[in-house]
Order: C-alpha cells, then sequence, then structure tokens
C-alpha cells in the first residue's frame, strides 16, 4: 500500500492522491478506493476464494478416488511406471493424485479460518493479526496450486471403464429407473398412485430379486398403460439423462464469460 504513516498520505500534502494514481499507472496495478493497512476484507475474500476453490478439487478428487475403489472399478487416474503402486500390494492403483488434492482441501479451510480471523486489527497498525498473515497465505496459495496441479493431472489421463459403469448400473435390478417409469406412469394414473405402485414393485422386485422392468411386465396395473416397448424404453440409462448436456454447455459457457 502506498499511503504514509497512517495511509492518508499526509506527507504529500494536496498532491497526494495524483501521486497515488500515477504510481498506480507506472506499476499498472488497480489503485483501492481507501487505505486498506488495517482493513483486511480483500486479503481475507482472496483467501476465500482459495478455499473454495481447494475444496471443489477436493470434491472431484473424493468422487475419483471412490470411483478407483475394487467395488465400483468405474474410473482411474492415469497409470504410470512406479505411480500408485504399493510396497506390499502390487497389483494395487492407488490414488495418488486425488489424495494430494484431499489433502490440500483437507488444510485449506484452517488456512483460510486463520486469515479471516486475522481481519481484527488494531487501529492503524495491528500487533499479532497481520503478522499471522505472513506464513499463511502464501501455504494456502501453495496448497491450492498443488491441488489444481492434481485435478489437472487427474483430468488430463483419466480411464474411464465405461462397461464397468453399466455393469454396476444394472446390478440395481432396474431400480435406478424406478424415476422414469414413475413419472411415464403419473401421466395415466396420477402422480400419487404411480409412486405407490412402483414403490410396491420395487420391494418385491429386491424380496424376489427380479429386475424391476420383469415385475413391471408382469403387473396388468401397468401393462395397462404402458406397452411392453414403453417398459423398455424407460428402463434404458442412456435415453434418461435430462438437460445434463445442456447443463454443462452452460456452465462452460458462463466460465468463457467470466
Amino acid at each position: 500500500q502506498f499511503g504514509g504513516a497512517a495511509g492518508t498520505l499526509a506527507a504529500l500534502g494536496d498532491n497526494g492522491l495524483a501521486i497515488a494514481e500515477r504510481l498506480a499507472q507506472e506499476l499498472n496495478l488497480p489503485l483501492p478506493e481507501a487505505p486498506w493497512h488495517t482493513h483486511r476484507d480483500r486479503i481475507a475474500e482472496a483467501a476465500s476464494a482459495f478455499a473454495i476453490l481447494a475444496g471443489s478439487c477436493g470434491k472431484i478428487a473424493r468422487d475419483v478416488s471412490l470411483m478407483m475403489q475394487t467395488d465400483v472399478a468405474e474410473a482411474f487416474e492415469p497409470a504410470g511406471e512406479g505411480r500408485g503402486g504399493s510396497s506390499t500390494m502390487p497389483h494395487k492403483r492407488n490414488p495418488v493424485a486425488a489424495a494430494s488434492a484431499l489433502g490440500a482441501a483437507t488444510m485449506a479451510p484452517q488456512l483460510a479460518a486463520t486469515i479471516l480471523a486475522a481481519q481484527v486489527q488494531d487501529h492503524e497498525r495491528s500487533a499479532g493479526p497481520w503478522h499471522a498473515e505472513w506464513p499463511t497465505l502464501p501455504q494456502l496459495m501453495l496448497v491450492t496450486s498443488g491441488a489444481l496441479a492434481a485435478i489437472v493431472d487427474i483430468a488430463e489421463g483419466l480411464d474411464v471403464d465405461a462397461a464397468r459403469m453399466r455393469s454396476n448400473l444394472d446390478a440395481t435390478q432396474g431400480l435406478i429407473m424406478a424415476e422414469a417409469v414413475t413419472f411415464a406412469l403419473a401421466e395415466k394414473i396420477g402422480k400419487s398412485d404411480a409412486h405407490h405402485l412402483i414403490e410396491a414393485a420395487s420391494k418385491r422386485a429386491v424380496i424376489e430379486k427380479k429386475h424391476l422392468r420383469d415385475v413391471l411386465s408382469a403387473d396388468s396395473q401397468v401393462t395397462a398403460h404402458l406397452s411392453p416397448e414403453k417398459i423398455a424404453a424407460l428402463f434404458e440409462p442412456m435415453a434418461y439423462q435430462g438437460a445434463s448436456q445442456a447443463l454443462i454447455d452452460r456452465l462452460l459457457d458462463s466460465l468463457d464469460r467470466e
């Protein structure tokens, strides 16, 4: 900050603001509207943004690490020589990048909390809170940068097993598509009746270990309104993606505008 002893530019007389503006131009920096030496809201806002970004990276990392579990096995981090292995179990493919991002996401909130606490500063120059920012903000920036690097690494080489994804969907015995059937049937018999009918059929599918499609296909209350072809179509997950692609496109467009 360029402000003198108390941020008022008093030592420069009537030329204080003009000199500050010229200095900002020379350094290609924005000129603050008022002294901020002990008003740390902009520092706190930056720290909060870093912590939120680290948390967003952590969300992606958490999902990837869960998708790498043996009983899920739908997506994997990029493979590489000596990467993600285990000293005792050579077959393992550990989520090393995800773990790095998750570690950063765990640290970031506590670091940001220190910056937020440091907003309470004394008069024109603080004793303590200001100094607490010095080691904390750089560390917060470092862990956030590390989280971003890990997520970029994952995204650029993510290994997706589409067949396994489909297998996991099929393992639900069609129950994952219960909403689609409920809404289709609701157009014929009303939402409440359709809900109760599909709820009962779902319980029966679990008890009898049958696919929900087969249970519904044998139910006259359903076949009276939905044809076999319609029932089969309702159990195709790829046809039930809704507006997902449009939502993705809209989000990416909004980021481009920013």
